[in-house]
């Protein structure tokens, strides 16, 4: 690969690229940034803008759309380090994944790579180490570029991103170009920027490190497209509510008219600007006139139309009219799983894409990890702690329980119990939300608490749950 080249070219593409632009402003507009792009449409828009951008007014059904239909670990999952080898992993590595997960805030992240994959359709998570913890960075669409494969568009042979730096010494913005091989850092004007212990632009991981995250497969790009429909509804319905906002400001107002006008000033329809009715030529009636009109804006039908617009987005993308109804009842658990279903199947679709990426990234963390672990200061809890080849992760992302009678839940877990189908760590984690660990820890503080209390342990004898499968 030629680097200076290859940036000259991405630096040319990226300039002009609109997909990048459009996802963009997707993020802006999921994270309430909408303003500078509603007075942007009104100033395309109409003629006459001023008034309106007096008034403008937004209402964001981009974030909680994107949030209601981001379902992958609303259960949580269930993380586990496996061995090719068919043996105990050990306690040393088992500490290690629980020291990388929690200073990664790997469920945090996994969650928010939910949400932004729902946005924007595709999702980079790159595995970075910094200041001796292993940090795992989510990048969208609009903040890198891909050089695809000749013979396969869907694959990256290698990515390339830009970072700002205060650094002295360095410019200030570096350019960094990944493949399997090499690792560049550049400059904007495409000149290579020595890297520290690296002479050779070696790529240190042998792999690219970064682990791509949708919820589809590719056709024929590297990024799963989509969802422009949301954001054009997004437009629409600002539009619509600053027009609302404004009429509603100006209803109690009369509108002056002037009848036999004939200034420079051109006709113009406003409910702040007196309309101009000139007069016919020599012959024609009538004569000049002043008066004061009531104007009847249509309110409650502009309300109606932004209502069943907004009804509508939230209904293509599977949410139940029941989530943006004022009005409602308890529902039975039947009834929440049928006005779910849409939600529901799309979660199923995209499970085995996310566990999938998943057990990638794990590999990449290894490899990120083993490289770095051995330069760590020997301070460090986890310095020289590498994880073997044979060692993977497993990944089950649990089923969303919805709710239902406590007698129904009650009955299903004492079968399972009682037929040695699941544990009580099982149990701990589906109920509480919590990790493997956190779970062995709780149920190993109430089994003490009970054997401690020998008068009251009658009350679970025979149930099945004094049986740790751990």
């Amino acid at each position: 690969m030629n680097p200076k080249l290859t940036i000259k070219n991405l630096i040319l593409y990226t300039q002009g690229s609109q997909f990048k632009k459009d996802i963009e402003k997707r993020i802006d507009y999921y994270y309430d940034r909408q303003l500078p792009y509603l007075l942007e449409l009104i100033s395309n828009q109409f003629v006459h803008a001023d008034p309106l951008s007096l008034q403008p007014q937004f209402l964001n059904i981009v974030k909680p759309i994107i949030n209601e239909i981001s379902m992958i670990y609303r259960a949580g999952a269930r993380r586990t380090l496996v061995s090719d080898l068919g043996t105990e992993v050990s306690p040393k590595l088992l500490a290690l994944w629980e020291f990388i997960m929690q200073n990664a805030k790997y469920e945090s992240v996994m969650k928010t790579v939910n949400r932004m994959v729902n946005l924007c359709r595709t999702v980079l998570v790159k595995p970075s180490f910094r200041n001796g913890q292993l940090k795992l960075d989510i990048m969208t669409p609009n903040t890198f570029d891909v050089i695809v494969s000749d013979d396969d568009p869907t694959h990256a042979e290698a990515i390339f991103y830009a970072r700002e730096t205060n650094s002295d010494g360095l410019p200030k913005k570096i350019l960094h170009l990944w493949d399997e091989k090499n690792y560049y850092r550049i400059s904007s004007d495409g000149e290579l920027i020595p890297i520290p212990n690296n002479p050779k632009n070696i790529n240190p991981y042998g792999v690219l490190p970064f682990v791509r995250f949708t919820d589809d497969i590719p056709i024929d790009d590297f990024f799963v497209r989509g969802g422009d429909d949301l954001i054009v509804a997004q437009d629409n319905i600002n539009i619509k509510l600053t027009q609302l906002n404004y009429i509603v400001k100006m209803q109690s107002f009369s509108v002056p008219v002037l009848v036999g006008y004939r200034g420079p000033e051109r006709i113009t329809i406003s409910p702040g600007k007196p309309v101009v009715i000139p007069l016919g030529g020599i012959g024609e009636q009538g004569s000049p006139d002043f008066r004061f009109e009531s104007p009847n804006p249509q309110i409650k039908e502009l309300i109606t139309l932004l209502e069943h617009e907004i009804v509508r987005i939230f209904r293509v993308y599977g949410i139940s009219s029941a989530d943006f109804s004022l009005q409602g009842s308890v529902k039975s658990g039947f009834a929440l799983v049928m006005e779910n279903m849409k939600l529901l199947e799309a979660r199923e679709n995209q499970l085995p894409f996310y566990e999938s990426a998943e057990k990638e990234l794990f590999e990449v963390i290894k490899r990120v990890w083993n490289y770095h672990a051995k330069f760590l200061p020997p301070s460090h809890p986890f310095a020289g702690v590498t994880f073997p080849d044979y060692i993977h992760l497993s990944v089950s992302i649990n089923t969303i329980s919805l709710p239902r009678p406590v007698n129904d839940e009650i009955a299903e877990w004492r079968f399972m119990l009682e037929n040695e189908l699941a544990t009580p760590i099982d149990y701990l984690m589906r109920k509480h939300k919590l990790t493997q660990k956190q779970a062995r820890q709780r149920w190993q503080e109430i089994v003490e608490w009970w054997e401690n209390n020998p008068n009251k342990s009658s009350k679970i004898h025979g149930s099945g749950l004094e049986k740790d499968s751990a």
